[in-house]
């Protein structure tokens, strides 16, 4: 049941130091109840059964050093410093501490982890357009400077050709900043965004040269790869994936 469970979920492919633990689920999991929340939901703030959401958080905590303190997400840009802060809504978990667990939930958000080259911090940020618009990136990064090289990783999210948005979403990117408009298409009076491709440049502005994953590494969609992700774009009512980080004892 375990080697199951962990062939279904996914490895950062990133060069983290070895106490740095991470890992991405997928839709794919033990258990099973009906579309549009099988297999592996982990939120049940979201329709799904919540026994079976129980089950599936109780088989993921196999896995981890210590309790998920999961978080409200919002759509903001607030971060946390786990384990002083009390949980509140949040888009971001930050830590130094050992097995503490830095965690997200999505369905076609962007996650990004974050750590150095020391293995000194581990995060997590939920990075929706309106957070990643609003600048949760810039904000990460101000906590993490301290002269160690800094890596991100970006999780599974929808890709730009199935995520069209108004001229809204397109307005507060560019207003904050003007060199994230080269990321959007026109399309049918609207736009497609591409949001790994924004991470990337907000993240090389800021200095962060070490990136892997979704749109440098690794190409995923949520919205396109059904059999592996949940996407609410695709729909609406649908189950949440997790992405995870912590610092091992070891």
């Amino acid at each position: 049941m375990m080697y199951l469970m962990m062939s279904s979920m996914i490895r950062p492919d990133w060069p983290a130091p070895q106490k740095v633990k991470a890992i991405q689920t997928t839709r794919r999991g033990d258990l099973s109840q009906n579309p549009p929340y099988a297999d592996f939901n982990l939120s049940d703030q979201v329709g799904g059964n919540s026994h079976f959401v129980a089950q599936n958080l109780q088989r993921l905590q196999e896995y981890l050093p210590a309790q998920v303190s999961w978080l409200d997400q919002v759509h903001g840009i607030e971060i946390l410093d786990l384990p002083s802060e009390k949980i509140r809504n949040a888009d971001g978990a930050f830590t130094t501490k050992e097995k503490v667990v830095c965690a997200i939930r999505t369905a076609d958000c962007l996650p990004i982890l974050f750590t150095d080259d020391k293995g000194s911090f581990v995060a997590a940020i939920h990075a929706g357009w309106r957070s990643l618009g609003l600048g949760i990136i810039e904000k990460a990064i101000k906590k993490m400077t301290n002269g160690n090289k800094i890596m991100a990783w970006l999780g599974p999210c929808i890709g730009q050709y199935k995520f069209e948005v108004g001229r809204d979403v397109f307005n507060c990117f560019v207003a904050n900043d003007p060199s994230t408009e080269g990321f959007f298409k026109l399309h049918n009076n609207k736009f497609l965004l591409d949001l790994p491709g924004v991470a990337h440049l907000k993240l090389k502005k800021l200095g962060v040269d070490w990136v892997y994953g979704n749109g440098i590494t690794q190409e995923y969609c949520t919205y396109q790869q059904a059999d592996t992700f949940f996407s609410y774009r695709r729909e609406k009512n649908t189950g949440r994936m997790a992405t995870l980080a912590w610092i091992d004892s070891n």
